[in-house]
């Protein structure tokens, strides 16, 4: 849940908590450094046992805990791919990068996913695996708490005349993500969910489906095997339904005279997707191809 808008502050005091925020966010002891410490006395009284600089510094650590334990528990797996200290690396670079523009933590990874693939600290052996698993756990944080749209009308499929499905137009959820991973990052999250502390998957290229079902309010995540995935990435881009299919045989085999066989397999096989996609929740609404388009 977000947190609502407050008014602004007053200039004065917003300026304040800016340079407090600069203070709070920065990497090293507020003491040990002469300028932050000579900034601290600007804003804060001190104590008869502590400095400006050591009472700020106490804000400044609590800054980081709170802000790492927030960016672990959205980011699990990932900080099981990198271990503690590089995990706490890759925060402290991605909060002096990124520092929170927000009043509530639920924004606080947004750009985690883009940040780690351009991140140049992670060891090479972990790059790619480190980068796969924040696109995945960044997929799910964001659609967690996304608006739903309403459920697909069954009458909007029983009511299609047969010659209205070749130009017609299948609308996905909108907080479904298609990913193509090149390991299986959602089987490593999948087991730390259950408690287990599992060994670092080897490469293996992955295409999901992450959505949240609508029925219970939970993450989901589905692999698909390569023509489904293909067939549901050409109807999220508005490709009408025959079309798409056609397109995804086409990709199955260029083979010459491979072409039609490819075709009817892929028919055979289009129903029970589409009973599935249906029953996951994935397809809301089907929109009715133009004159044009059926002429």
């Amino acid at each position: 849940m977000r947190a609502p808008r407050d008014a602004a502050p007053p200039p004065g005091l917003a300026a304040m908590m800016g340079e407090l925020a600069r203070l709070f966010t920065a990497g090293a002891p507020l003491p040990d450094d002469p300028e932050l410490a000579a900034r601290c006395r600007a804003h804060v009284a001190g104590s008869c046992r502590l400095t400006p600089a050591e009472q700020a510094d106490i804000y400044r650590r609590q800054f980081w805990l709170r802000h790492q334990g927030a960016l672990r528990e959205d980011f699990p797996a990932l900080a099981h791919v990198l271990g503690d200290d590089g995990f706490d690396a890759l925060c402290r670079a991605y909060l002096a990068a990124h520092p929170p523009a927000s009043f509530t933590l639920r924004d606080l990874g947004r750009r985690v996913a883009d940040f780690a693939a351009a991140h140049e600290g992670f060891p090479p052996a972990l790059r790619d695996l480190a980068r796969d698993v924040a696109r995945y756990e960044q997929a799910l944080v964001d659609r967690f708490d996304g608006a739903s749209p309403p459920p697909l009308d069954p009458a909007k499929v029983t009511g299609m005349p047969e010659d209205g499905w070749s130009t017609a137009r299948i609308v996905l959820h909108p907080l479904l993500a298609l990913m193509q991973l090149r390991y299986p990052a959602h089987a490593l999250r999948s087991e730390l969910r259950q408690g287990r502390s599992p060994a670092l998957p080897a490469p293996r290229p992955v295409r999901l489906a992450v959505f949240r079902s609508d029925a219970d309010l939970t993450m989901r995540c589905e692999e698909l095997e390569p023509p489904a995935f293909a067939l549901l990435e050409a109807l999220g881009r508005g490709v009408p339904l025959v079309a798409a299919c056609e397109e995804v045989a086409a990709g199955v085999d260029e083979a010459a005279g491979a072409r039609e066989a490819a075709s009817a397999a892929l028919g055979a096989r289009v129903g029970a997707w589409f009973q599935q996609w249906t029953s996951w929740g994935l397809i809301v609404d089907v929109a009715p191809g133009s004159g044009a388009e059926r002429g």
